[in-house]
């Protein structure tokens, strides 16, 4: 391929992708009031917030149940703050603050 035909490529796919990006933008008053974008917005942020808790968890190999105790001790955090809160970016935030200062040993336990 010639350098034109790499900078065609790259052209076509920035421009697709600021498509992509802007969409939602331009269409959010016919979008805003669709009922299944009303269902993903109340759904998403939650099942996102599982999918990271169950790859976080995962991804170490737990030799004993003392392993995995500062991440358990992160995930409850989590899960309580957003009972109680219902404010994803907070109990994200206070999740890996709790689980930085334990595996740092901020707190000393």
């Amino acid at each position: 391929m010639s350098d034109f035909d790499y900078l065609l490529a790259a052209l076509i796919m920035g421009g697709v992708t600021f498509a992509l990006r802007a969409f939602p933008f331009v269409a959010r008053g016919v979008i805003a009031h669709h009922h299944r974008i009303q269902v993903l917005g109340r759904r998403l942020p939650v099942a996102m917030m599982v999918l990271l808790t169950l790859y976080a968890v995962g991804v170490h190999q737990w030799s004993s149940p003392a392993d995995g105790r500062d991440q358990l001790i992160a995930v409850a955090v989590v899960a309580g703050l957003q009972l109680w809160r219902r404010q994803a970016l907070t109990s994200i935030l206070a999740g890996t603050l709790v689980y930085m200062a334990l595996v740092n040993g901020w707190l000393g336990l």
